[in-house]
């Protein structure tokens, strides 16, 4: 099968969506299938495989790090053209995604969609002056015709359909969980030494970008409560971000640089060695439309303490491989206190959580996704769409 993938999201920025892009790719190249990826181009950055393609790209003030495509591109359309695609997957529904759903359409190729954003949570991106009203509706409007004009939508939560329902899309959505990559041989104690963690820390961790809607100065309240009830406690704030410097300033001005750790950006395979080396996870996002992260910390044996709001919820299943908490300072002080007083508690939560290296092993979540690549070929050929009744 030759596949077309195109995402605003991928390499080198990382987020959930350009992560899940990278491993679908590996993972159905490994098969024999041939993938290429049409993205927007980043400044000096070379692409490691041959069958990327950059489109056209300019910068924002508001996400200098985010580069946004051009529509126009007709020297790379002149190329798809001759290339075969029997399925095109878009994973964001705005310029880079409107350009393969428009090029599949122009060939009559069968058209699949991720929809991996909530993107109302995103809205205080937009610059001050323009209504958020007006863009509010003007942003449901375009998501319900986008994920109305494809073959087959997915979602990598239940919450994502529901939002898809609510702004009129009839397409059978399915949802398919993001897949985790597989861990490095490396025990706590060997990934705590390559960090230089003292293992007598109590490790508290977040991964994720540091943005304004990831609320992260919830942890940052909640530090100095937490470690006077457990004096050992630290947490690390792993991920780059545009709210980054207004974090650090944050911590400086509360004093917590005791406390707190900042590393900024760092490669994908040191992330894995914090996940190993954590004793827990924190997680105060309600902005997720799945969390990704919460099943790698989960596969990685880490109890979570996830906030009660958006997809990150359903990633964790209550009591059984961590806690869902209000988003407050109080309640992430109070959740983390309980777990590392109940070594009991937290052991059995460990146990069933590392489960998730089965429920979303790689193989397992392609095999997914190519069933409904395979449903969407078929049921264009056949001219048809599937919809709910």
């Amino acid at each position: 099968m030759k596949v077309a993938i195109f995402s605003e999201s991928y390499l080198p920025y990382l987020n959930g969506v350009s992560i899940s892009i990278r491993i679908l790719h590996e993972e159905l190249t490994r098969r024999g299938h041939e993938v290429w990826i049409y993205a927007p181009y980043f400044k000096g950055y070379q692409d490691p495989y041959p069958t990327v393609r950059r489109l056209p790209s300019f910068y924002t003030p508001f996400e200098p790090d985010y580069p946004i495509a051009w529509l126009f591109a007709p020297k790379l359309w002149r190329e798809f053209r001759t290339l075969g695609f029997d399925v095109v997957h878009t994973h964001t529904p705005f310029f880079t995604g409107m350009a393969g759903a428009s090029w599949a359409r122009r060939l009559k190729i069968p058209l699949v969609s991720t929809y991996h954003t909530l993107y109302e949570e995103y809205l205080h991106y937009v610059p001050r002056i323009v209504p958020k009203k007006l863009v509010r509706q003007v942003l449901r409007w375009h998501l319900r015709r986008y994920y109305e004009g494809v073959d087959a939508v997915m979602t990598p939560s239940e919450i994502g359909a529901e939002v898809l329902r609510k702004y009129g899309v009839r397409k059978l959505i399915t949802p398919i969980r993001n897949p985790v990559l597989p861990f490095p041989e490396v025990s706590k104690a060997e990934a705590r030494a390559q960090l230089s963690i003292p293992e007598d820390i109590w490790m508290l961790l977040y991964v994720g970008r540091m943005a304004p809607e990831k609320n992260v100065s919830v942890l940052l309240h909640a530090m100095p409560h937490i470690a006077r009830g457990c004096p050992n406690a630290r947490l690390w704030l792993v991920g780059p971000g545009p709210a980054l410097d207004d974090l650090k300033a944050q911590a400086e001005a509360m004093q917590l640089n005791e406390w707190v750790q900042f590393t900024g950006a760092v490669p994908r395979e040191q992330v894995s060695l914090y996940l190993l080396a954590a004793d827990l996870f924190v997680f105060p996002s309600v902005t997720e439309s799945q969390g990704l992260v919460l099943d790698e910390a989960q596969a990685a044996g880490l109890p979570c303490i996830v906030a009660n709001g958006g997809g990150a919820p359903e990633a964790v299943d209550y009591g059984q491989t961590g806690l869902i908490v209000e988003p407050t300072p109080e309640a992430f002080v109070e959740a983390v206190l309980y777990l590392t007083r109940h070594a009991d508690e937290r052991e059995a939560l460990r146990q069933k959580a590392i489960r998730k290296r089965e429920l979303l092993s790689v193989p397992s979540v392609v095999d997914r996704i190519l069933g409904v690549y395979q449903s969407a070929i078929a049921l264009h050929a056949r001219g048809e769409s599937a919809r709910v009744g």
